[in-house]
């Protein structure tokens, strides 16, 4: 049975930029084998303070109407910290 996706590939831009950085492996791994390590980055970034400090500086923000940068992956950060502790 597979394992259910990490919440923060529900980020297109976390997706993506970690599909990036796998690329390299794509005729190297299985697809099983590269889906187990988008998980574990995907798992690392999550739990790692220090990455979470260099993802805010690169992640592209929303601004919404009333000037407030919207960061999404925050919200990932505390579903992941919220589930753990649960």
């Amino acid at each position: 049975m597979e394992s259910p996706e990490h919440p923060f590939l529900s980020d297109a831009f976390v997706a993506s930029e970690i599909d990036r950085a796998l690329a390299p492996f794509s005729g190297v791994l299985d697809a099983s084998e590269r889906a187990w390590m988008r998980a574990a980055l995907a798992a690392e970034l999550a739990e790692d303070g220090e990455l979470q400090g260099l993802l805010a500086a690169v992640h592209p923000s929303t601004i919404d109407v009333s000037g407030e940068r919207l960061r999404p992956w925050l919200e990932l950060v505390a579903a992941v910290e919220a589930r753990e502790v649960g």
